[in-house]
């Protein structure tokens, strides 16, 4: 049961990490466009830094955490699929 706990939580930090990969291009197109001192730039600046740091990076780590305890607990540690997929991922 815990192993599938442990699965949900690994798909829900993907998400999050792949969506903050997204979306953070944007903010920086937005924060290039914005006048160099003004509000709006330094909203975008601490847009970009609570998304990188709120979001992003924690939802790394979870993803990776995540993952290898699905490797260890599934036993997936020899499995040529696995290492085809580390290799497409790193």
């Amino acid at each position: 049961m815990l192993y599938l706990w442990i699965k949900a939580l690994h798909v829900m930090a993907v998400i999050a990490w792949m969506a903050s990969l997204f979306y953070l291009p944007r903010l920086f197109v937005y924060h290039c466009d914005a006048p160099k001192g003004s509000a709006q730039s330094e909203t975008f600046k601490v847009m970009e830094r609570r998304l990188l740091k709120a979001i992003s990076n924690p939802a790394m780590i979870v993803t990776w955490l995540a993952g290898g305890f699905l490797i260890y607990e599934g036993g997936w540690i020899s499995a040529p699929w696995l290492h085809a997929k580390l290799v497409l991922v790193l």
